[in-house]
């Protein structure tokens, strides 16, 4: 069982215990776990998802649930809105009182989902070029769903998603819902730059995600220089932001460096292969000195064109070597990322002695030696 800091609060609140009590209780376990870490050898990324099964037996049946909702409130502003009270109101239950993670993150995406789609088509359409307005695909799903992505209906809508994750947020303190509400912000962002801008060149288009991705990024440096021995909420919170930023960050950077997606799938612009290992060298170093790995997640794909490329001109395997190229591919990319959570840890080590000492003290001790 663990004792968050509102159950301390309460306890507080109903006379259990003081409150010099309570500060007394939280440094000891703040010490405790510093002291365990230590112990274990590891400062690992840790999040909390599940207790046990049965939070995936719930997740479940809120999947089921979930989803036959969507399709009965379909279209309809009014059902959508009721679809959303029927979430909240079970959130109370699982997630206010018992605490549940993995149905809280289900329940969270579908209140939010259904909060979007309640907002009023014609509000949603405003500004919404007219050839889009009474345009009917005669599907179901991508009639209700798709057309609610066209940049005058996001500009809309997600800033109201925006407001309803951080009410979510705001009542149940899940880390999980800063997720969404960055998300939806980026989303807001991008709508409005592709509607005031119109067609974009390859770089702007980069470079609008590339500007919110090192936004969100900034946030979740905030929570986790707020937490360096990540004991708390804002951990969570941070790895939840970083897993939003990462890709935004990556894949803009990478896309403005070959001329399109083809060269870089045929490995045809040597420059371009340059440039994905400076990038990813660049990123590597960021996400071990802050001991995040979300970034290097991202940077996989890009890591295996690479390979690939490497590979395809050493001619091995033959002229129609593309089997031969995409399992070896798998093999050493497999292996390089076994490699590097091996040595993840005394690369820290090593970097962390090369940068400020006031920044170091900031960031996640490493285990075995003299933290600052």
């Amino acid at each position: 069982m663990t004792i968050e800091r509102e159950d301390l609060d309460a306890a507080i609140e109903a006379g259990v215990v003081t409150s010099a009590q309570a500060e007394a209780l939280r440094a000891f376990v703040a010490q405790r776990n510093q002291s365990t870490a230590a112990l274990l050898g590891s400062e690992d990324e840790h999040f909390r998802f599940m207790r046990g099964f049965n939070d995936f037996f719930f997740a479940i049946g809120i999947l089921l649930l979930g989803f036959g909702i969507c399709f009965f409130a379909g279209r309809n502003w009014m059902f959508n809105l009721g679809a959303a009270a029927i979430i909240w109101a079970l959130s109370l239950g699982l997630v206010g009182r018992m605490r549940l993670v993995l149905p809280g993150i289900l329940l969270s995406m579908f209140f939010i989902l259904f909060v979007y789609l309640a907002v009023p088509v014609d509000l949603a359409t405003m500004f919404m070029p007219a050839r889009f307005v009474n345009t009917q695909i005669n599907n179901f799903f991508l009639d209700t769903y798709l057309r609610t992505t066209l940049p005058g209906a996001v500009l809309v809508r997600a800033p109201i998603a925006a407001l309803a994750a951080g009410l979510y947020y705001w009542r149940f303190r899940l880390p999980f819902t800063l997720l969404p509400i960055a998300v939806a912000i980026v989303m807001t962002v991008s709508a409005a730059a592709g509607i005031a801008l119109g067609p974009q060149t390859s770089f702007a288009r980069s470079l609008i995600p590339l500007c919110c991705g090192l936004g969100v990024f900034a946030a979740a440096m905030a929570f986790d220089l707020s937490d360096r021995d990540r004991m708390t909420r804002r951990s969570d919170c941070a790895f939840w932001l970083h897993l939003v930023a990462a890709p935004l960050i990556v894949h803009s950077l990478i896309s403005v460096l070959p001329p399109n997606m083809a060269a870089l799938a045929n490995g045809s612009n040597d420059m371009a292969m340059i440039g994905i290992l400076m990038v990813v060298f660049a990123l590597a170093v960021v996400a071990i000195v802050i001991d995040r790995r979300a970034i290097l997640v991202s940077a996989l794909l890009y890591i295996g064109f690479v390979i690939a490329y490497a590979i395809r001109m050493t001619g091995v395997g033959g002229p129609n070597n593309g089997g031969f190229v995409i399992f070896a591919t798998l093999i050493l990319l497999g292996a390089f990322v076994i490699a590097l959570g091996v040595g993840w840890q005394p690369l820290r080590k090593f970097l962390m002695g090369h940068i400020s000492p006031a920044l170091a003290a900031r960031l996640p001790r490493v285990p075995g030696s003299a933290s600052r």
